[in-house]
């Protein structure tokens, strides 16, 4: 009898673990979709479209909403067609539609949840939570929130998790689009040994701890007991391995990607590393997607595969997500049959995070200002993070939005006040030689045409002493001699000669009291600033000129 019971709770609790460790499983991913097969006062038996059947809880805080209007349980009725968001195996909120009037859906009643996997313009490319990947179209007139808030698409990054709403069933156009939170941002990239794996708490503790940084590998401390989710996946020599087998690998070296997951660091990607490392930093040539292949302006040959952990602005991508023409950091395994990258680390930025933005930052001349009117003569716009020189006038527009800040007066002016004054006059006209009067010059921050913000000054700075420089915020701290500055780590300078990306070997020093700081499109303080925000920055040397928070 003992061990028919040990027998029957021993095949529970492997039913158990088998749903729980699906990657697709609705419990963990907080959502699922399907048809109702049957309801009681407590329980809604629900069978997702791939055929498995759930039985879920509902309360006195499930919230019900039919064609978008309140409801209650009452309301539903076996073989509707539903979605929920899930807490555990309870609905926090179920949704259904009537249907009285075939495919038509109230607006924003599609919605579809996933990872943004490449961006094109007005293309948006997703997989979706049940694993299918989508191609979704972007229109003038769809709307962006992140945190609660208005951004522009610009603001979108490869890497992303979405929630897409669409206003009719067979859309592929996006009506509005929530960028939920920051769960795929690698806060940091480690190395260590595999010490004790805890498979009921889900944890492994990782001896000898060392942290990636400025493109090395950095110790930080003796051991660390580090979580991670069920369907966190682990891979060993190019190959997917269950995580009881963990256990196995005690002492072999271990690749983590981690990721803040509430407060806390959290696995996002693991590799058991089975040969010898080698480190490559080099420009990615070419890539051959059949033989999964790619080669380094070297000539190197290194093979990638599907657990290689990648990481682009900052992001854990897929494979791919990676592009011939990219500068990277890749820790690879050597041996037999040649080099297996463990880790790419894409050094790449630019002023827009893909082709759907339209930022741009010019240098030059007032030549003329009026109402809403800027004219810039003999120009400089940063182009591919290097300043081209242009011979003629740019015209752009700016409103009562711009902001516009007096590097002189060291103050921010009103549009009224920036037409009224002299930052643009006639230099050839008596009252400007006897007053002294002359163009003032400014750097320009751009959405298109329009000014988003500028900072104005007297003089020209020397723009063939500025370079471009991207890393991640360090320390941002007020000097008590030279004010705010900040520290950068993992920070890289584009090299003109070269064509690249450089690493630097130690974190750099920038001073921000002169700097423009923009984030989101509005200029910010140095004190805004915060620790682990990526940065792409041009500086002349120690002085910092234009900041943009990627």
């Amino acid at each position: 009898m003992k061990k028919t019971i040990i027998l029957v709770l021993a095949l529970i609790i492997m039913s158990v673990t088998s749903s729980y460790a699906d990657p697709l499983n609705p419990y963990l991913q907080g959502y699922i979709e399907g048809f109702i097969k049957n309801i009681t006062p407590n329980i809604i038996k629900i069978e997702e479209y791939d055929g498995t059947v759930h039985e879920l809880f509902v309360d006195a805080n499930t919230r019900y909403v039919i064609d978008k209007r309140p409801a209650v349980l009452k309301d539903f009725k076996p073989g509707m067609e539903i979605n929920a968001e899930l807490r555990g195996k309870s609905i926090k909120y179920l949704e259904s539609y009537s249907t009285e009037i075939p495919g038509y859906i109230p607006p924003g009643g599609k919605v579809r949840r996933g990872v943004v996997k490449k961006i094109d313009r007005d293309q948006i490319m997703v997989q979706l939570h049940t694993g299918e990947t989508k191609t979704y179209f972007t229109s003038p007139a769809t709307i962006v929130l992140k945190n609660g808030v208005s951004v522009p698409l610009s603001s979108l990054y490869e890497g992303d998790n979405v929630k897409l709403l669409f206003d009719e069933i067979d859309s592929v156009i996006i009506s509005s689009m929530l960028i939920e939170g920051d769960s795929v941002i690698v806060k940091k990239l480690y190395r260590g040994q595999i010490g004790i794996y805890d498979e009921f708490e889900n944890s492994i503790v990782v001896e000898n701890i060392e942290e990636l940084k400025n493109g090395k590998w950095s110790y930080v401390m003796a051991a660390m007991r580090i979580s991670h989710s069920h369907d966190t996946p682990l891979y060993i020599g190019g190959q997917k391995i269950p995580f009881r087998y963990l256990k196995y690998f005690r002492g072999k070296r271990i690749y983590l990607a981690v990721k803040d997951f509430f407060g806390k660091e959290r696995i996002a990607r693991m590799v058991v590393k089975n040969r010898y490392e080698s480190t490559y930093s080099d420009k990615i040539r070419e890539i051959n997607w059949y033989t999964e292949t790619l080669e380094l302006s070297n000539n190197k040959n290194l093979r990638f595969y599907g657990g290689t952990i990648i990481v682009k602005h900052g992001r854990l991508v897929d494979k791919y997500s990676i592009n011939p023409g990219s500068d990277a950091f890749i820790v690879a395994e050597v041996g037999e049959g040649g080099a297996l990258a463990d880790l790419i680390y894409i050094y790449n930025e630019a002023i827009n995070n893909s082709s759907r933005g339209q930022h741009c930052l010019f240098a030059g001349r007032l030549q003329q200002i009026i109402a809403e009117k800027l004219l810039l003569e003999d120009f400089f716009l940063l182009d591919k993070n290097e300043w081209e020189a242009f011979e003629d006038e740019k015209e752009l527009w700016f409103d009562n939005d711009t902001y516009i800040y007096d590097l002189e007066a060291q103050k921010q002016i009103t549009p009224q006040e920036f037409v009224a004054g002299d930052y643009a006059v006639d230099e050839d006209t008596d009252y400007a030689r006897e007053n002294n009067l002359k163009d003032w010059y400014g750097y320009v921050y751009t959405d298109g045409d329009r000014v988003m913000a500028a900072m104005v000054k007297k003089d020209m700075d020397s723009l063939l002493r500025q370079r471009v420089t991207t890393g991640v915020v360090e320390v941002v701290e007020e000097d008590p001699f030279v004010g705010w500055t900040l520290k950068l780590r993992d920070a890289r300078d584009w090299s003109s000669i070269k064509q690249k990306w450089v690493l630097k070997n130690s974190s750099v020093r920038i001073n921000l009291e002169k700097a423009m700081i923009i984030k989101q499109q509005q200029v910010i303080t140095p004190e805004d600033l915060q620790v682990g925000d990526r940065l792409y920055i041009v500086r002349d040397d120690f002085e910092g000129k234009v900041v943009i928070v990627k």
